[in-house]
């Protein structure tokens, strides 16, 4: 039979994706019901899942044939399209996953596995060496970490927010230095935030040590994985023909790292090069093309290291009701973390707010309000410590003074997370409002003042998707004022023309994803619908329970002293 096109599909990319298996991989046996298939797994692919149980049924998708998952399983055996080693999809088990994506994890395994052996650094002992007093800090979990760095490869260390990672990172710097300080030891991260946060993390850290360990560690470079790899709009230009000479590569955030990435890392290294990969497992996927930090926790994979691995569980930060609703929703989901919310009566640093989804709600109006009106204050004093020349180039660096300082510290003190770029409360409609309707094709028109986010790595001008700087000057000499990492590693600030940057967006809110790798003092959390089923539009919930509690997590472990969660009346259901 012919597939009609105009039938239920989530997007139009899932009908061409239908109409191209149909064309290439003409089913044996025809069945509509093939149709939820191809729905499912793109949806997956949409969180990052790259893997789909055939025995839950999808709780966020509308499937054309209910009797899920019995009789598209059928549908699929027959099609054939799970037959032989180029089949489009995969059968495991119960799970199903595109060919593609399952054979680029594989071939990612294999390539860590094929890494994961001892070393034999030769030791160059330094004056200064590790002392019982160095660890005394630490705990049992992370000492196991510091002495995996004597003689493993491959090392992963995983563990939650305030559970010590960067500590541990460290010591386990400070261990391979002390052996042989000789090593090249480079810093990563998957955007230019979390590069940052890992290198500053280090340079307070070390601020009590001595000479000349404190200068080997405070030299050690920091930069996101696509700056290490020199991406390209052809691909990366470090690889197997033009390796990173390295001896030993930290890499933080992995719960964000995709696939092409992490492959490309592992094909730009050398053979002998020691690989420290850390992580939150229980953080969001990277969209599109499944998360390796996800699948490298997982039992079946986790036998193959489990001489190298460790996992940090004891917090030290202690954020009262945020840890609490965060352990809540890790141990005991997202109903419970709900329930917990509802009940819970406002504390000094977590709060609940119901509002009307009609409108943004007034909490968030009145942070914008005073945000807005302390940050044009800021940068009008900035201009004031940006010498006439510099306003004549289309690139140059300034002086940090005291007062840039204070702006860019005040934009970090505040994040407004939305689930979603569109919809209601989404980033979008907070966008309008302070904007206008129009904002997105007037981005001329954005006053000074405005936050703004690097959408796309511009490698030559220091930039990495995701870095937030602000708009400063009018006229001719409306400017953008960014802190970079130098190529010297020093954190600087740089006046940009407009005209430099590819792509970029108002920040004064960003979607979960985007916030990865952040953290600020104040985060406001627009959540528009919760756990609870609506049932005057579908049956189904709006997200799977895994994503969402995946989405709430990650939100929620983005602040440091205060959370107010906003969620939207029931009447508005």
């Amino acid at each position: 039979m012919r597939y009609s096109l105009e039938k239920i599909f989530s997007t139009d990319l899932n009908k061409a994706l239908l109409a191209t298996l149909i064309r290439y991989y003409p089913p044996i046996e025809s069945n509509e019901a093939l149709i939820d298939i191809v729905n499912v797994l793109m949806d997956g692919l949409s969180r990052g899942d790259v893997y789909i149980d055939m025995k839950k049924i999808p709780e966020n998708l509308e499937l054309k044939y209910k009797d899920w998952p019995s009789y598209h399983m059928k549908a699929l055996l027959e099609s054939g399209w799970t037959k032989g080693d180029n089949s489009p999809i995969v059968l495991n088990g119960d799970l199903i996953s595109w060919r593609r994506t399952h054979n680029e994890i594989v071939e990612t395994i294999q390539k860590i596995l094929l890494r994961n052996q001892p070393i034999n650094h030769l030791s160059k002992e330094l004056p200064v060496r590790i002392e019982a007093k160095n660890l005394e800090h630490l705990n049992i979990q992370q000492i196991d970490a510091v002495n995996l760095v004597k003689s493993e490869q491959i090392i992963l260390l995983s563990g939650g927010p305030g559970t010590g990672k960067t500590s541990t990172i460290l010591q386990m710097l400070l261990e391979a230095l002390t052996r042989n300080p000789t090593l090249s030891i480079a810093m990563a991260a998957p955007t230019g935030k979390a590069a940052k946060k890992l290198k500053d993390t280090i340079q307070a850290g070390i601020e009590d040590f001595d000479d000349p360990i404190k200068d080997k560690l405070s030299n050690i470079p920091s930069k996101t994985l696509h700056k290490w790899l020199e991406a390209g709009p052809n691909g990366f230009r470090r690889n197997s023909q033009r390796l990173l000479k390295l001896d030993l590569i930290v890499i933080d955030e992995m719960s964000m790292v995709d696939l092409s990435t992490i492959n490309g890392l592992l094909d730009a290294l050398t053979k002998s090069c020691q690989i420290i990969l850390v992580g939150d497992p229980d953080q969001l996927l990277p969209i599109g093309s499944g998360g390796i930090w996800q699948i490298l926790q997982e039992k079946e994979t986790k036998t193959n290291f489990q001489s190298n691995s460790v996992k940090l569980t004891k917090s030290y930060r202690n954020k009262g009701d945020i840890a609490l609703l965060r352990n809540i929703l890790k141990d005991k989901g997202v109903d419970a973390f709900w329930q917990l919310l509802s009940k819970k009566e406002d504390s000094t640093n977590t709060l609940h707010y119901l509002s009307s989804i009609k409108s943004i709600p007034d909490p968030v109006v009145r942070t914008l309000v005073s945000y807005r009106k302390k940050l044009k204050e800021l940068t009008e004093n900035c201009i004031n410590y940006i010498p006439d020349e510099a306003w004549q180039s289309s690139m140059i660096e300034v002086d940090q003074s005291v007062e840039i300082q204070k702006l860019f510290k005040f934009i970090d003190n505040l994040l407004i997370l939305c689930p979603q770029r569109y919809g209601p409360w989404g980033v979008k409609k907070i966008h309008e409002f302070l904007l206008g309707k129009r904002f997105e094709k007037e981005v001329h028109k954005w006053g000074e003042a405005t936050p703004i986010m690097a959408k796309s790595n511009q490698p030559e001008i220091g930039l990495a998707n995701g870095d937030v700087g602000v708009i400063i000057g009018n006229g001719e000499k409306r400017r953008f004022l960014f802190n970079v990492f130098s190529e010297e590693q020093r954190l600087v600030t740089r006046l940009i023309n407009p005209s430099r940057l590819n792509r970029y967006d108002a920040a004064y809110a960003m979607t979960i994803h985007k916030a990865q790798g952040s953290e600020a003092d104040q985060v406001l959390l627009l959540w528009p619908t919760t756990s609870k089923v609506s049932e005057e539009k579908t049956s189904n919930k709006f997200y799977s329970d895994d994503y969402e509690k995946r989405m709430l997590y990650t939100a929620i472990t983005r602040a440091k002293k205060q959370l107010m969660v906003i969620t939207n009346k029931e009447e508005d259901f």
